[in-house]
């Protein structure tokens, strides 16, 4: 029988940290084994994880400085990777939210028999007192459930971490995690749909909170250049790791002209001659758009950034 591994990172999270546990320990399908790795907290976290190991199996690592949750979590999928076979699971832990009972239960029973290595549920959306402020993650933070992979390449992502369960096969191609990528479960996700593919179902199995703290939530817009210039870091890093990746030489011309087209979107205006690779690569540009907001990206776009920061107070 295939066991689960838990990888659970925590960073001064003495607030919700108990919750969080006492959920795991009501799993309807329990964990196996849970690696905790605490990135250097200032506060009880480590103790809080000392007092729950009679209650789950978890083995706890403490970092002496802070890394940041990519290295915290890449370090828990190295101890996880020393005992899991291929045909092993593996669920990611965060140190805020509530999992469902039925959580590990319904993601097992997806993956059981399926072609996918990866699959992702959604969540009912809590606040920090815990009261519920939506129904579905999903629909208030207007995700795709399905995505194509290019989209991936364009630096898309519609699954968190916290809401997947994967193959430990995975591990071989997700270890190292690059520096270069924005988000670990980004790696992670763009991993598993190029070995294997993605599953999503439409439950919820967990309660994701929201609060002042987040490392990852709903967050305020991030400027356009920024934007453009995270995208053309994401891109060069695809192109240096295509190999590992095993991306097709189409998927890599398709890497190489985002690339291009991102450079010239920050540093000319207008850029009107990309409006025909924007129309047909628009699925995987623009996911999820109704078509008149599609033209109106698509247009958008190929202003670049000096036409819209000078012409329409852009940054």
């Amino acid at each position: 029988m295939s066991k689960i591994f838990v990888a659970l990172a925590t960073y001064n999270g003495e607030r919700f940290l108990a919750e969080m546990l006492d959920s795991l320990a009501k799993q309807n399908r329990p964990a196996d084994q849970i690696f905790a790795v605490d990135d250097a907290s200032s506060d009880s976290s480590v103790s809080i994880l000392e007092q729950y190991t009679s209650k789950l199996p978890m083995q706890i690592s403490v970092r002496k400085k802070n890394g940041g949750h990519r290295a915290a979590f890449s370090d828990a999928f190295v101890e996880i990777q020393k005992v899991a076979g291929d045909d092993d699971w593996i669920a990611i832990a965060d140190q805020d939210d509530i999992w469902l009972p039925e959580k590990l239960e319904l993601l097992e029973k997806a993956l059981q028999g399926a072609s996918e290595s990866f699959a992702f549920g959604d969540a009912h959306v809590i606040d920090a007192n815990g009261k519920r402020i939506a129904d579905s993650w999903r629909s208030l933070a207007g995700i795709c459930p399905e995505i194509p992979f290019r989209s991936r390449l364009c630096g898309t992502n519609n699954a968190n971490g916290c809401l997947s369960l994967f193959s430990a096969s995975l591990l071989k191609t997700i270890l190292p995690i690059p520096e270069w990528i924005p988000v670990y479960d980004e790696w992670i996700a763009l991993c598993a749909a190029k070995s294997g593919g993605i599953l999503a179902i439409p439950d919820a199995i967990l309660d994701y909170r929201i609060h002042d703290q987040n490392s990852v939530g709903i967050k305020p817009d991030i400027r356009m250049s920024d934007v453009l210039k995270i995208n053309r870091h994401v891109a060069e890093g695809l192109l240096a790791t295509a190999e590992r990746l095993n991306l097709s030489s189409a998927d890599i011309i398709f890497v190489e002209r985002y690339r291009k087209f991102l450079k010239t979107s920050l540093e000319h205006s207008p850029n009107f001659s990309s409006i025909p690779w924007l129309f047909e690569n628009r699925n995987a540009l623009f996911p999820g758009c109704s078509t008149v907001k599609l033209l109106k990206k698509i247009f958008g776009s190929s202003l670049g950034f000096p036409f819209c920061k000078h012409f329409l107070g852009k940054n």
